[in-house]
């Protein structure tokens, strides 16, 4: 897919994924502060699997599903994160808060309205996934059919 694929995020949707992301890594950071290293070592190895693992997924997805429905697709991709924060101890838990909240750093400062999850590795291929960010694409198209609106007056 193109770099120019999914919908672009409104000021108000890269507003809350920049608040939300700052939220998600103060509460994942604020766990290691003064922790031993082993658990920060691990929460680190959790942040790179998890972006090495939608590294792959990105290509699988740009590659070979791009006609997948992007809400289906997108509950598929933020499924196996979901389990990680769900199923794990402190290292998984706090990987995934970090990994989730600097991924909407990013696509705040992009203004991609995609699935959060595969915000970095679309940085890392310079192309985006057509999926839709569960939580924020409402808000990108309602902001997209306002501006329309106020365009056409």
């Amino acid at each position: 897919m193109g770099s120019d694929a999914g919908i672009q995020a409104g000021p108000v949707g890269r507003v809350l994924r920049l608040l939300t992301g700052v939220a998600l890594v103060i509460e994942g950071g604020r766990h290691l502060i003064g922790t031993s290293t082993p658990l920060v070592a691990m929460t680190v190895g959790v942040v790179i699997g998890e972006i090495a693992f939608y590294a792959v997924m990105h290509v699988l997805i740009s590659r070979f599903l791009r006609r997948v429905n992007p809400w289906m697709g997108a509950l598929l991709a933020v499924a196996p994160v979901a389990a990680v924060f769900l199923m794990s101890d402190a290292p998984g838990r706090l990987g995934t808060l970090l990994f989730v909240g600097i991924s909407l750093l990013f696509s705040a400062a992009r203004a991609e309205g995609g699935c959060e999850v595969m915000t970095l590795p679309g940085m890392i291929f310079g192309s985006r996934t057509h999926l839709c960010c569960i939580a924020f694409s409402p808000i990108d198209w309602a902001e997209a059919r306002i501006a329309k609106r106020r365009a056409e007056v």
